[in-house]
């Protein structure tokens, strides 16, 4: 075989040989190796493929905007598709949002947002407020700009020298609770932790607060208490501080509602989108910006200034229109639900506690933690991470597992999502829930001998 010529990333592009076949197709919810092994995709390209491999309607929805036109110069003209996306797109959000511009990338979606908070502040000669302020253990992607406002220690820890200072909050999530305390009985701690670090930074220096609505890659489907996004929102009024939902994991139904953030009646004044946005056939990413934003100070400085060269796709906006009238009867999300409830439900009940804790998520977010007292007492990262052997695992029982280490903290803690497609059928939900299972007595036997 030639030799491979990818540069190799633990992240982006697996060595071939290194853990499972050299796959040539998809198929629905399933991935094909050329050595016809199927693979049940349950991390689905971190959540993107909401429909699954091979939807006809949105593949013939990007060739038929191919034919016509894929980019043009939109510093110098408009488009039709474009506005109609737009459009389409934030009525699908809350009703607070006033506008909307498309990008290429979740990473992409989040550094424009920060530097629209920035030039929010600024237009409003409020220079001062440079500051943003994020939350321990969690993920902004993977820019300079983005690994500073998250708390994901692995994916930091070779750019901490050139990490711009940003100031964390508690990451809020009940089961790690970082205050010790329990959610019934608790004062909201981690959103006060919130207020507590505007007041130490200077209120007149903070420009926004970012916050993932259930936390995804860092704690792998960690869902707040339901008092806390409002507290934050509140928090972040007080102040004149812009509250930013990260919803690039969370968005597009993923969690049973069009935004994560709805599912507690908060609007966010900047949403970023990502992943699912192009269902997975188009590197799509968008932000939706709040009447505040966008009329407030703003206004008078004419331009958001951030220029990107797949800004405003007519490809990506004829792929997320597509996807938009997927989503459109609420069926999808209906499903995403129901299934998630059914896949939490099954893991409860049959999956080792002894190796399997806190079952969690919203939707078809469906998180757990991976713990034996020896995985536990492992301490810090190292070549065979014990997220990375369970996958492994999987693999060989053809499920495939979205598995993170590295973020609690500490570069410790192993924890693992299941993001299936949002159009599964309860057979594929048994068949996932029976594949973990066995992966799960496959590696407690390895630990065991």
């Amino acid at each position: 075989m030639a030799e491979v010529r990818i540069l190799p990333s633990r992240t982006a592009y697996s060595t071939p040989g290194e853990t499972g076949a050299r796959i040539v197709r998809g198929e629905g919810p399933y991935l094909v190796g050329a050595d016809g092994e199927r693979y049940l995709d349950a991390a689905c390209g971190s959540g993107s493929l909401i429909f699954g491999h091979g939807d006809e309607k949105i593949i013939d929805a990007l060739h038929a905007q191919s034919r016509k036109l894929t980019l043009f110069p939109s510093r110098h003209f408009s488009s039709d598709i474009v506005e109609r996306y737009a459009s389409q797109l934030l009525d699908f959000g809350p009703p607070g949002m006033s506008r909307a511009i498309t990008f290429s990338s979740g990473s992409d979606a989040v550094e424009a947002a920060l530097k629209l908070a920035l030039q929010h502040h600024f237009a409003a000669e409020r220079p001062r407020r440079r500051k943003i302020l994020g939350r321990n253990a969690s993920y902004h992607g993977n820019t300079i700009a983005g690994l500073g406002a998250g708390g994901f220690v692995a994916r930091r820890k070779p750019y901490e020298s050139v990490l711009a200072p940003c100031a964390k909050a508690s990451h809020g999530h009940c089961a790690a609770c970082e205050f010790g305390l329990q959610a019934e009985t608790c004062a909201l701690e981690c959103a006060q932790s919130i207020e507590n670090a505007i007041l130490e930074e200077g209120p007149e220096n903070v420009a926004a607060v970012i916050v993932e609505p259930i936390v995804g890659a860092a704690l792998s489907a960690a869902p707040p208490d339901p008092r806390y996004l409002p507290r934050v929102r509140d928090i972040c009024s007080h102040h004149d501080i812009l509250l930013i939902a990260d919803e690039v994991m969370t968005g597009f139904a993923r969690s049973g509602r069009p935004f994560a953030s709805m599912h507690w009646n908060v609007e966010p004044d900047i949403i970023i989108c990502g992943k699912a946005i192009s269902a997975g056939y188009y590197p799509l990413s968008a932000l939706l910006v709040s009447e505040r934003v966008v009329h407030g100070p703003l206004a008078h400085a004419k331009y958001f200034q951030n220029g990107q060269t797949f800004a405003c796709s007519p490809a990506g906006a004829a792929v997320g229109i597509a996807v938009l009238d997927r989503l459109a009867d609420g069926s999808v999300a209906a499903n995403a639900t129901r299934m998630g409830e059914l896949l939490r439900a099954s893991l409860r009940k049959e999956l080792p506690a002894e190796l399997i804790k806190q079952i969690r998520g919203m939707g078809l977010m469906v998180g757990f933690d991976i713990g034996t007292s020896a995985f536990e007492n492992a301490g810090a990262l190292s070549s065979d991470r014990y997220s990375d052997r369970f996958q492994r695992a999987a693999l060989k029982r053809g499920l495939v597992i979205y598995a993170s280490n590295g973020s609690a903290g500490s570069e410790a803690g192993d924890h693992a999502m299941l993001l299936l497609p949002l159009t599964i059928s309860e057979r594929e939900v048994k068949e996932a829930t029976a594949s973990l299972v066995a992966t799960a007595y496959d590696v407690l036997k390895t630990e065991n001998k």
